[in-house]
């Protein structure tokens, strides 16, 4: 993550992340700032870069190899909310996955000036010597993606589960206060947590219902979101000022919706001093029927867990969670 660090008070606020196109920014742009930036984000001592794409070739965008000889296939296509392109670099997978020594020093070459073969170029970027057939014994695939592009995420958690070596190279673009654009690089984790990055204004909280039936009611009769005690009650501080919030009823499911404004409230709560914080919610509904945890699942194509206070969900799922709403009048 970025923050913005207030160098007198002390105080950090997370800079959120944008789509590249809030920059004027697509695919071929992102491409072009990776590929001159290449020996900042790839030092010679962790890779060897072997290949970058050419026009009109099925080609990965990059091809690396690491000190043991495996085959590192990049795919920068920066296509947001696209899952697919997992598949692609799959694809290229099963190209030059089955590429021997002998073929991927023909490739190398035909990148490299020098006139050095593969295992000589590796021996001196990483001082050891491996044998031929060490080359592309193992491959990783290694796929761009923006920090909000849940789906895609979600798509390489599932992949590595089934035991595939998908990594993401995760990017973030943030905006400073100028308006300039902010660039955040985390080169290939192993693991990834989807949903860290969320920031698209949707959420949904728990009305705590489980343990206070009366605190739920409050929520509905009083048009708001709260929370409550510490360190809980602070994430109703994160809401601003048009943040769509569903809230969620344990055992029941999405029990209303409304649109925060901004305006953070604080109040006693079972006699204990301002361990309430809250907010009211605008454009206010209360649902006929609540959309059940199962159903909330069914509709977003997600797997949430419900236990926490309140957590974000991605753009497109909240706005089908409201087409759905909508379609049930």
């Amino acid at each position: 993550m970025l923050l913005q660090i207030d160098a007198n008070t002390r105080a950090a606020i997370r800079l959120k992340s944008e789509q590249l196109r809030a920059f004027g920014l697509d695919e071929r742009g992102l491409q072009d700032i990776l590929f001159r930036s290449l020996d900042r984000l790839l030092p010679d001592q962790e890779f060897l870069l072997i290949a970058q794409s050419r026009h009109w070739q099925e080609e990965p965008d990059l091809l690396a190899i690491d000190e043991r000889g495996s085959l590192y296939i990049f795919e920068l296509k920066v296509w947001e909310s696209r899952s697919e392109n997992i598949l692609q670099v799959l694809r290229y997978g099963q190209k030059f996955g089955g590429y021997d020594y002998a073929l991927l020093d023909q490739h190398f070459r035909k990148f490299d000036e020098s006139g050095r073969s593969l295992a000589e170029a590796h021996r001196v970027a990483f001082g050891v010597t491996i044998r031929p057939e060490d080359f592309n014994r193992d491959q990783v695939f290694v796929v761009l993606t923006n920090g909000l592009d849940y789906r895609t995420r979600q798509a390489v958690k599932y992949w590595r589960g089934k035991h595939l070596n998908v990594r993401p190279w995760i990017y973030r673009a943030c905006r400073d206060s100028g308006g300039a654009l902010l660039l955040e690089m985390n080169r290939f984790a192993v693991e990834d947590d989807p949903n860290e990055d969320i920031s698209s204004n949707s959420y949904i909280l728990n009305t705590n219902g489980a343990n206070s039936i009366a605190d739920h009611n409050d929520m509905l009769l009083n048009r708001k979101a709260a929370a409550y005690y510490a360190p809980w009650k602070q994430k109703i501080g994160q809401l601003q000022k048009g943040d769509l919030v569903f809230l969620y009823q344990s055992g029941a499911g999405i029990v209303a919706f409304g649109r925060a404004s901004g305006k953070l409230g604080k109040a006693d709560h079972q006699g204990q001093k301002d361990e309430e914080f809250f907010m009211n919610l605008e454009r206010f509904q209360v649902l006929d029927s609540p959309i059940s945890a199962a159903k909330i699942k069914e509709i977003t194509g997600n797997n949430y867990s419900f236990r926490g206070t309140m957590f974000s969900m991605d753009t497109e799922s909240a706005n089908v969670l409201v087409s759905h709403i909508q379609n049930q009048g």
